[in-house]
């Protein structure tokens, strides 16, 4: 004992001056060969900070009677308590935690390996929970439930003594899937190290997570055995690469989906969203199809207590997949979402353009993507809801995507290729679709009477110059639709195609009724129309199967809204050829609707049906017999002087009550 201390006294006395925090504690400032940091310092986690300015002179060597002429025994026993509260702290030492927020010298030792080489990887439990491997240990912050998974557990003397036996090798060697933390014992103070390890705290396979929407993932994983992964791929396949929300290189190695890397929220409802495509795929469809509707319910209630509890950059994701989601149930449920990721989405700057950025190059493009996204399912939710858009233009520099040059395809590629210039076809589409809704929806600029407004405009033209290729094929000719998204697109044009004319018209009108404006009009909207009412009768099983804005069902309920208003004030006077044509459409698009939804589940018709389908049936039955019906609509001009006659014939078809029950 008396050459060990003689030999810390000597390994102190090489001109080496005390530290801050030693000279504060008046304590003894001791260094092992080597180390940066001092015992004490390390014993107490705190930053060794030496003094600056000129070094005291060097005290001269230490000698058995020197220590004699220590002036009182207290100042003599002091390092043999300095040294037994060293021991005392090291052993109180229980998680890896606390001593992550140590100095960077303090850690990364030369007597000490990193801790990011050493941390402990549990079965489920990945290594970025635990410690970064940088030095700058204090920089990562550990998730929340670290410490619940497992507990620090004291290692006999038999295996700590092999520790130093690998200190020097584990310093270098980045042993990240080692299950043992090893920390180095104070010198001088004990024959045999203390050191710890970290050991699993529950049994196998019971996990506790403290997010409620854990639970609810769990409940739907259940339900999704053993097809989890086949249901992920399913929707990285389906739609994911027609609207991309997440990174598909994240999901290359199956184990991080059952690792617990991604939110609860997140994979909730990506296992939702993937339902509708079940039917779809051709494994997935020769087995039980779940209850959608169930698990949808549990997805959104970890979507809302995610939201409620630790609001981040995962829940735009989860969102966007819920508002993305067929069928739909709620349009005020998915506005108050869709607002609440937009707030959210302002706050983490995402409407901020990033390529200037210090940022790597997938962060940000998966900004640029994820910030789209929620433009499109704005302004496409504004146009179908009748409701204001939560984005306006000048409020965000975010350039469309451009996803061919940023991810570097190759002519290879040739499907993936395709499927991303109809997204960012669609992009460009509501890219200009931005002005026209902020125009249509302006209130202040607006004058005193309804009828009286300008007409606002949406040059679909020029939007058409701008494309090339395929894409402009299927917009121009309705063509190559089996190209994935690309139905979906071509539904998107004629809708906006269908809304501008329809507003255009009623501009026009002012008070007019509607079978005073020229036929011409009145004939060119009709012809939209029936460039819907064709394309939906047009579309294959391969094509239903496909990627769909579920915004997009209320483009048919829409259509036939005007056909039957049409049929209605406008065709039951005339005669000739262009009688009972509009009625006939409607009869065409109720029936292909009614026969997808029972032959392929396809069920953006169910609004439409549902509000208009025995109403459709009706009119042409009496319009065939040419005899009025006690139960049917009587299309004479004296039953239709009211218009309030009108507003009772219509089942409001945004009523989310009605419809929703009905679904």
């Amino acid at each position: 004992m008396q050459s060990e201390t003689v030999k810390g006294r000597s390994s102190k006395s090489q001109g080496q001056a005390a530290c801050l925090p030693c000279r504060r504690r008046k304590s003894r400032c001791k260094f092992e060969p080597g180390s940066q940091a001092c015992l004490m310092c390390r014993a107490h986690e705190s930053n060794c900070v030496m003094a600056s300015g000129p070094e005291p002179n060097p005290r001269p060597p230490s000698t058995q009677q020197g220590r004699g002429k220590v002036p009182t025994p207290r100042k003599r026993a002091a390092p043999d308590a300095e040294a037994s509260q060293e021991q005392d702290a090291h052993i109180r030492v229980s998680s890896e935690r606390r001593l992550s927020q140590a100095t960077p010298h303090a850690v990364n030792s030369e007597s000490q390996p990193a801790l990011g080489a050493l941390a402990p990887q549990f079965p489920g439990t990945p290594s970025s929970l635990f410690f970064a491997s940088t030095p700058a240990v204090g920089s990562h912050p550990l998730a929340l439930d670290e410490a619940e998974d497992d507990s620090p557990h004291i290692m006999g003397p038999a295996v700590a003594r092999d520790r130093h036996l690998l200190e020097d090798y584990l310093s270098i060697v980045q042993a990240g899937n080692r299950t043992r933390t090893i920390r180095p014992a104070l010198p001088g103070i004990a024959a045999v190290p203390v050191v710890f390890t970290k050991v699993q705290k529950r049994p196998i396979g019971v996990a506790m997570d403290p997010s409620p929407s854990h639970a609810k993932l769990q409940v739907i994983t259940k339900l999704l055995e053993p097809y989890r992964q086949q249901v992920v791929n399913m929707y990285l396949n389906k739609a994911n690469s027609c609207f991309p929300i997440l990174d598909e290189s994240f999901f290359v190695e199956p184990s991080i989906i059952t690792r617990g890397r991604i939110s609860p929220a997140v994979l909730a409802c990506l296992y939702a969203h993937s339902i509708i495509y079940w039917q779809h795929d051709p494994e997935l469809s020769n087995h039980h199809h779940p209850d959608g509707r169930f698990i949808w319910n549990l997805a959104l209630e970890a979507l809302y207590s995610e939201l409620h509890l630790s609001p981040g950059m995962p829940s735009i994701i989860a969102i966007l997949l819920n508002v993305g989601g067929r069928p739909t149930t709620t349009m005020i449920g998915n506005g108050m979402l869709l607002g609440s990721a937009i707030s959210l989405a302002h706050c983490l700057g995402l409407n901020r353009n990033p390529i200037t950025w210090d940022i790597p190059d997938q962060e940000k493009n998966l900004r640029t993507q994820i910030w789209w996204c929620l433009v499109i399912h704005d302004r496409w939710s504004s146009l179908m809801y009748g409701t204001p858009p939560h984005i306006r233009q000048n409020h965000h520099d975010v350039p469309v995507p451009n996803l061919i040059r940023q991810k570097g395809y190759q002519g290879n590629e040739t499907a993936t290729e395709e499927r991303i210039k109809v997204f960012e076809a669609l992009a460009s589409l509501t890219e200009a679709l931005g002005p026209y809704l902020e125009q249509l929806y302006s209130v202040r600029t607006r004058p005193h009477s309804r009828f009286d407004r300008p007409g606002y405009t949406l040059n679909l033209n020029s939007w058409i110059d701008t494309l090339s290729g395929k894409v402009r094929t299927i917009i121009i000719r309705g063509t190559d639709l089996d190209v994935p998204g690309a139905a979906n697109l071509r539904l998107c044009f004629l809708a906006a195609k269908f809304f501008s004319r329809r507003v255009d018209l009623n501009t026009e009108m002012g008070s007019t009724v509607i079978d005073q404006i020229s036929d011409d009009k009145l004939f060119e909207l009709r012809g939209i129309v029936e460039e819907i009412v064709v394309f939906l009768h047009e579309l294959t099983p391969r094509q239903l199967g496909d990627f769909w804005l579920p915004t997009v069902a209320f483009v048919f309920s829409s259509t036939i809204t005007f056909l039957v208003r049409l049929a209605v004030q406008v065709e039951c006077n005339t005669s000739g050829p262009s009688q009972g044509i509009s009625l006939s459409l409607a009869k065409d698009m109720v029936a292909s609707l009614r026969l997808y939804k029972e032959d392929h589940g396809w069920e953006l018709g169910d609004i439409c049906v549902n509000q208009y389908g025995e109403l459709v049936e009706n009119l042409f039955a009496q319009q065939s017999a040419g005899l009025p019906d006690g139960g049917c609509v009587d299309m004479t001009p004296g039953a239709l002087s009211d218009p309030a006659f009108l507003e009772s014939l219509f089942t409001d078809q945004w009523d989310p009550i009605l419809w929703g029950q009905q679904i």
